[in-house]
């Protein structure tokens, strides 16, 4: 009799305790795929015109800058055009190595173009403070990238290179 009740006893406490454990495994999956931060984009007007697009020289002795998971150079889908960011030296007398990370963009010719396309327009402390992500091609000629001014807040901009001029930007927020 009492080896009986040994076995149910032991049978009482394994079942709940296997249960508890495996709730705990999958409420420990769960929470670490709700956190998942999502991006809220909203067109912003007033920085639909800020950019335009100038005709620079290139000069070698630039670097350039990497971007997530494609080394420096991101090419078009039709690979007609290459987009790239570029440090472009904008020393003051408090800090001589400052630089401004700067979108550029060419087409694919052989020779290599004489002339290579920059955007600029924003405002200069933004520009240097700001590191540029997301460069990516939207389509053959539509060139998207983004800038955060902190973790929460930032902005996307979309260019046309065939036309070389701004379409439009958003503002960017993070929403948990």
């Amino acid at each position: 009799m009492i080896k009986d009740r040994g076995r149910l006893f032991a049978a009482r406490i394994l079942f709940p305790g296997v249960a508890l454990i495996i709730w705990a495994i999958s409420f420990m999956a769960t929470a670490g795929s709700s956190s998942a931060i999502q991006v809220r984009a909203e067109v912003d007007k007033e920085l639909a015109h800020i950019l335009s697009v100038v005709q620079v020289k290139p000069n070698p002795e630039l670097t350039m800058e990497p971007t997530v998971g494609k080394g420096g150079l991101v090419t078009s889908p039709d690979r007609k055009d290459s987009a790239y960011i570029l440090c472009v030296p904008l020393p003051t007398p408090e800090d001589p190595e400052r630089c401004a990370h700067r979108v550029h963009f060419e087409q694919n010719t052989r020779p290599r173009p004489v002339t290579i396309s920059q955007i600029r327009g924003e405002e200069e402390l933004e520009e240097v403070t700001r590191p540029v992500d997301r460069l990516k091609w939207v389509d053959n000629y539509t060139l998207s990238y983004e800038r955060w001014a902190g973790p929460h807040f930032g902005h996307r901009y979309v260019i046309d290179v065939r036309g070389k001029k701004q379409v439009t930007a958003y503002d960017l927020s993070n929403v948990r």
